[in-house]
């Protein structure tokens, strides 16, 4: 059972990291990283766990505790991988919008406006005429 405590350590740490990347939004592409070092480490429990359940006297159902959290950690693994994968195909993002029309990104320093009577028009004041 000695053995099986740094098996456990591990998975916890490497769990442990995947939290504190979710807490900091961290990409896929690190996510998918970690889910897997993790995977890694519940693999090593479950092949601890059915090598040594006789003789250490481990119940059954931890085994098929331990394969069924697995299952979720695999599935979890595909689809933070996929989207990762997926953001790598599409390639750095293209020119924006103003880039494509040749327009300032910045907007124009505002002009002070000359304030006009009730009876301006386009050509002046028609009263003043």
């Amino acid at each position: 059972m000695k053995a099986f405590l740094p098996l456990r350590e591990e998975a916890e740490k490497r769990g442990k990291l995947i939290k504190a990347a979710s807490d900091r939004h961290a990409g896929p592409d690190e996510a998918c990283k970690l889910i897997g070092n993790f995977s890694q480490a519940e693999i090593k429990m479950i092949k601890y766990v059915e090598s040594h359940s006789a003789k250490c006297g481990i119940p059954p159902q931890i085994a098929d505790q331990l394969k069924k959290g697995h299952k979720n950690t695999e599935t979890m693994q595909q689809k933070v991988c996929g989207v990762a994968q997926q953001m790598q195909k599409q390639g750095p993002a293209g020119p924006s919008l103003s880039d494509v029309l040749g327009s300032a990104t910045t907007l124009p320093e505002a002009t002070a406006v000359k304030k006009g009577g009730t009876f301006d028009t386009l050509n002046g004041n028609a009263l003043a005429r």
